[in-house]
């Protein structure tokens, strides 16, 4: 076992917080905040099998692998896993998103080493059983359906796919029904013998237990776990565009979801902090952000209006979000056009001090539980933040400067070449903005 790496962070929260990093020989990495404040554990275990890496035709492969993990392993039935890990009062639930797959879970301190148990069950064991795929494909299909109907779904959806088009982050990590329904149970096992490996995963654990002891059992449970070559990902990069693309998806509703955006960044990039920063001024702070202000409280033109920005380990975008009556679409769209000029010519210190203030305040209350932590430690983690970025945080955050978020600004936000999709009964020819370039 490699020696553990070691950060002693400032009490920031309600528990004084020592993430730990461990390595055992099989390139298994363990992260561990060691915190008696409760005896309970939080747990999550991260394996880079994300919907990312979805072949071609059957988006949607990650999705059906992570969720099968729970659905039957050599030593307990699908049944038979839920009815012990409910027996002791615990929960353990599969997760996929675009860049992993893996299994969430919790359990009082004295029921860690059933947890453990399962857990590598799961990991290390799974059998694939044809007759719960298929009722998985049923229930994955039903949720594709049901979404479809959702407006806001719709909206989501739709701008990915405008946006990236066949670049796997264009779609959902659930996929497309024709894809999941031409998935078969040779297609899961093969994805997970491909990704699913020690060296390709980290477990998270938070809560009252001695990493020491932690430590053993993971290495009893997990040691003879054997590495394996890890394919690396190879996607093309998306073509930028040079004037902006657009796209109406019609649905007979009164209000319209109008989505503007482009690419931003992914996990990683060193500009993070600026970008996010500037986007609180811009749309990220509900009703005192400029978006919020113009938009919805000084024009009255949206019942809500925002903006966000999505990072991945592939890549990442922005988009500015507004739900409008149908008849100030044309208007709406140009306000969020003008908001993203502005941004990207002013910026005010007045603006920056109010979003530093929040943002040095906000962090403490951002992991004041166990499961929260968890979450704040998997973020380090994937965007290779270092283990000091916690303490170090306040810092970044202060060394800020106008300049800084102002070419944040001009990196991403571009308000002469965007994408640009509306859910709703309106039409292209309501949009009075000079070229554009339509997709059907």
């Amino acid at each position: 076992m490699t020696k553990a790496l070691l950060v002693i962070l400032p009490i920031l929260c309600s528990f004084a917080t020592q993430i730990e990093r461990d390595t055992l020989d099989n390139g298994l990495v363990v992260l561990t905040v060691e915190a008696q404040r409760i005896p309970m554990v939080e747990m999550r275990a991260y394996v880079r099998a994300g919907s990312v890496l979805d072949p071609a035709g059957k988006e949607g492969l990650a999705n059906l692998t992570g969720q099968s993990l729970i659905r039957g392993t050599e030593q307990y039935s699908y049944g038979d896993l839920v009815e012990t890990i409910e027996s002791v009062g615990g929960e353990l639930t599969p997760f996929v998103t675009e860049d992993y797959a893996g299994l969430s879970g919790k359990v009082l301190s004295k029921d860690l080493r059933r947890l453990i148990d399962i857990l590598k069950s799961c990991l290390r064991y799974p059998v694939f059983d044809s007759l719960e795929l298929f009722r998985l494909k049923r229930e994955t299909i039903s949720l594709i359906n049901a979404r479809s109907d959702n407006p806001f779904e719709v909206s989501e959806k739709g701008f990915r796919r405008l946006l990236f088009g066949e670049h796997p982050l264009g779609h959902f990590p659930e996929g497309f029904e024709g894809s999941v329904v031409n998935t078969t149970t040779s297609d899961v096992r093969d994805f997970y013998d491909t990704y699913y490996h020690p060296n390709n995963t980290f477990l998270i654990f938070v809560g009252d237990f001695s990493k020491e002891s932690l430590l053993k059992i993971l290495d009893s449970s997990f040691g003879t776990w054997g590495r394996q070559e890890v394919p690396e990902l190879s996607i093309a990069e998306p073509v930028p565009i040079d004037r902006p693309r657009a796209q109406v998806i019609p649905m007979d509703i009164s209000q319209a979801y109008i989505l503007l955006g482009d690419f931003g960044p992914r996990y990683g990039d060193i500009d993070w902090n600026a970008t996010r920063v500037m986007n609180y001024i811009l749309g990220g702070s509900g009703l005192t952000s400029r978006i919020s202000g113009t938009i919805r409280e000084e024009k009255g033109l949206a019942y809500i209006a925002y903006s966000s920005f999505r990072r991945f380990v592939n890549g990442g975008y922005y988009a500015a979000e507004v739900q409008t009556k149908k008849e100030m679409v044309n208007e709406a769209v140009t306000s969020l056009i003008k908001e993203l000029e502005k941004a990207r010519d002013t910026i005010y210190v007045e603006e920056l001090l109010r979003a530093k203030k929040f943002y040095t305040g906000y962090l403490p209350l951002s992991y004041d539980t166990y499961s929260e932590m968890v979450r704040v430690i998997a973020s380090i983690e994937i965007g290779g933040l270092g283990l000091d970025y916690l303490s170090r945080f306040e810092e970044y955050i202060l060394d800020l400067t106008v300049a800084d978020l102002q070419t944040a600004a001009r990196k991403y936000l571009h308000p002469g070449c965007f994408y640009l999709l509306i859910v709703g009964d309106v039409s292209p020819n309501d949009i009075t903005i000079d070229d554009i370039e339509w997709v059907k």
